[in-house]
């Protein structure tokens, strides 16, 4: 035409940006493998990584470092490009790798925001953590003393020392700092489930490690400045003191035998009506003398008053005679009072 006259001689400054086959694959570059690596990703896994996306070049589209938090994704799954997809399988956590993707297995012939049409993509990732949907708590015992016949149930109140960190090692909070146990009433809700999973059958001076997925701890939202979501947490755990609860269902229960006068004894004016004071004032009398027993670990005011609602049967602040009821009294009468 008319830019180029006949019979010239071209001459092209290249720069090879990159290159790739149709036929060519993932490649994967171990980078860091940590020697103990007890578990590898697979399908449906759900992941936490960071990464660095880069062109063959150099050139930089894309990085969660930047944004200070990992990138979560389930694996295996198509939730990613199919090249993510296959690289992020068979990784330890912990594990660096490089991840070189075609274009075919990445973004194609349009490529995507920053990333040119048939770009070939390189990822430096680094596994914080991954876990299984299904996974359940895993607890690995460290020690434990030779008399070990006491072990810990529901109900039990409980003092423990903990550190807690990530899957990485980071700590996230330990109560050795701050010079004080931990106290609980087990399987009361008072922790995450995967706590009161891990803190079942211990008997006190044991040791152990209990390490929750995050759907038995703190979910997909975490605790905001202290938990990222979707976190696999670890607990190094001593329990320290174990006072036993009480059955299930009970509040109080008696050390010895009940007498056969209990309502009279608890209507001190004897006018037939007992009120919260005087309730209040016979239980705490029961405890310190130690014929009765409260569950540990609760408020002694607010088990009182609890005890004291469920005998008021009309709501009207006063237990008469034909009100009151014992718990076995109850269960005969198939009703769920204390």
């Amino acid at each position: 035409g008319k830019e180029i006259p006949g019979q010239a001689s071209l001459v092209f400054d290249v720069v090879l940006l990159d290159l790739h086959n149709p036929k060519d694959g993932v490649a994967i570059e171990n980078q860091l493998v940590p020697e103990s690596c007890e578990r590898r990703s697979q399908t449906g896994d759900f992941l936490r990584y960071h990464y660095n996306g880069t062109l063959l070049d150099g050139t930089l589209f894309d990085s969660s470092y930047s944004r200070n938090r990992t990138y979560d994704t389930y694996v295996g799954k198509g939730y990613v490009i199919a090249g993510m997809d296959e690289g992020l399988l068979g990784v330890c956590t912990g594990e660096k790798r490089r991840i070189i993707i075609p274009p075919h297995l990445g973004y194609g012939e349009e490529g995507r925001g920053k990333i040119p049409g048939s770009a070939v993509l390189v990822f430096d990732i680094h596994v914080v953590d991954f876990h299984n949907p299904s996974d359940s708590v895993s607890i690995t015992v460290h020690y434990k003393p030779s008399n070990c016949t006491v072990l810990s149930k529901k109900g039990d109140y409980l003092k423990y020392h903990y550190n807690a960190s990530l899957l990485d090692g980071t700590l996230l909070d330990s109560t050795h700092s701050l010079g004080k146990t931990y106290n609980i009433v087990l399987g009361s809700g008072q922790v995450v489930l995967g706590m009161d999973m891990g803190l079942q059958d211990m008997c006190v001076g044991e040791r152990r490690t209990v390490v929750i997925p995050p759907h038995l701890g703190y979910g997909e939202d975490g605790v905001e400045g202290e938990v990222p979501g979707s976190a696999v947490l670890v607990f190094d755990i001593e329990l320290l003191e174990l006072v036993s609860g009480l059955p299930e269902g009970y509040m109080f229960v008696w050390n010895g035998e009940v007498s056969p006068n209990l309502f009279e004894e608890i209507d001190q004016n004897h006018d037939g009506e007992v009120l919260l004071e005087e309730f209040s004032e016979y239980i705490k009398t029961q405890v310190e003398t130690g014929k009765g027993k409260l569950a540990p670990g609760f408020d002694f005011e607010k088990i009182v008053k609890n005890m004291f609602t469920n005998q008021d049967r009309d709501g009207n602040g006063k237990v008469t005679a034909e009100e009151f009821k014992l718990k076995d009294q109850e269960a005969k009468e198939e009703h769920d009072e204390l």
